[in-house]
């Protein structure tokens, strides 16, 4: 089967979409099927896909955006098309680059079939930011987005359930993400990471993933000034990267909090560093307002760290199954719930151990990979 999939840019600094996108595009390839990458740079692609490693998916560049809006150009309109009339699938991800409906017109053109994955975009909380300028984009210049793929792609029976009411036909197909099990074969070693960011006697939570306000860091901030003040003191690792200015102000609430010392910011961590990050801390905790599936997620589990969350991702119960606590999105509640584990260290391996076990079931890159072929084989059938 040929599917190509399309991603405006390929920069991770992008958010975990773009990550999403690489991972599936690697284990599609990997099982056999002819797969393009199409994007506008190739900055964060893998090595191996530049240098056409067997199984790998092949790059092809439009070039950088010169339209304002990132749209696509006439020229760049005709190279894509080149590309889209050869395949059997098209998959295109995320709803609001205004270069998506351009690629979705000319999979109409050529009558190649295309599935959107939307990624959490037309989630509640999503669709309550700006949503006057969202439903009318939805009505005018990416009603094609709503209309004509073949099938639309969510990864968790709770996005189905806020985006049903947003689409034009009922072909929600439900399929997790790919994770790349490879990097936790073995339950990583927390030893580089207390090489670089020191040990600490106090119970460690860590917060990884971009710093933006709907995360809510500052629950933690203020969940780690109530453990404080009942002499529960933690330590608090902000690992991440966004916009500077709110950075500051997060700075600013450490310090109003008298938490300054107890809350530190790693900035962004990659790699081994990361996995040996996540295997340091005793608790995961992410009290975001929206997240779709979430990677960092599965990432703590399978590094044997139990996991705090809240009912704003998509992939709640997924994670109540892995014995994660979700709790309310208030700084009281997480208070609690670090308390509770940080209190019970025989809890925290178990959960530990429960968690890790559960996903390497539920995301076993076989499993889900068939399930994204049988989504491409329905469209092609259905087509």
């Amino acid at each position: 089967m040929k599917v190509l999939h399309y991603f405006p840019t390929t920069r991770l600094t992008e958010g975990g979409t773009v990550r999403a996108a690489i991972d599936l595009c690697a284990v599609i390839a990997q099982r056999g099927h002819d797969v393009t990458w199409l994007t506008c740079d190739d900055f964060d692609t893998p090595e191996e896909w530049k240098n056409g490693a067997p199984n790998t998916p092949t790059i092809q560049t439009l070039g950088v955006f010169e339209k304002r809006g990132r749209r696509l150009t006439r020229t760049q309109l005709q190279l894509a098309s080149s590309f889209i009339k050869d395949v059997d699938v098209v998959h295109v991800h995320a709803m609001w680059d205004l270069s998506n409906p351009q690629i979705g017109k000319l999979c109409q053109e050529h009558r190649v079939p295309w599935v959107l994955s939307i990624h959490g975009m037309l989630d509640d909380w999503s669709m309550a930011q700006r949503g006057i300028k969202k439903q009318l984009y939805l009505k005018t210049a990416g009603r094609t987005m709503i209309q004509s793929p073949a099938a639309f792609h969510t990864t968790a029976e709770e996005e189905r359930r806020q985006v049903a009411r947003w689409l034009k036909h009922g072909n929600i197909k439900v399929v997790p993400c790919i994770v790349d099990l490879e990097p936790y074969r073995h339950v990583p070693d927390s030893k580089q990471a207390i090489e670089t960011f020191g040990k600490c006697d106090h119970p460690t939570v860590l917060f990884l993933s971009r710093i933006h306000e709907k995360k809510s860091i500052e629950t933690l901030i203020e969940a780690t000034k109530i453990l404080k003040e009942k002499d529960k003191p933690i330590r608090l690792l902000i690992a991440g990267t966004g916009d500077q200015a709110y950075i500051e102000t997060l700075k600013h609430l450490a310090e109003q909090c008298g938490v300054q010392e107890e809350v530190t910011f790693l900035g962004m961590v990659l790699g081994d560093l990361k996995l040996s990050l996540y295997a340091m801390a005793d608790i995961f905790a992410l009290p975001t307002q929206q997240e779709n599936f979430g990677l960092v997620y599965p990432e703590a589990l399978l590094c044997q760290t139990p996991v705090i969350g809240t009912r704003g991702t998509d992939i709640w119960r997924e994670l109540e199954d892995a014995g994660a606590i979700i709790a309310e999105r208030t700084s009281l509640a997480f208070a609690d719930a670090i308390e509770e584990l940080a209190s019970d260290q025989s809890r925290l391996k178990e959960l530990g151990v429960q968690g890790r076990d559960h996903v390497l079931r539920w995301l076993d890159t076989d499993r889900v990979g068939e399930q994204y072929d049988s989504m491409y084989k329905s469209v092609l059938n259905e087509h």
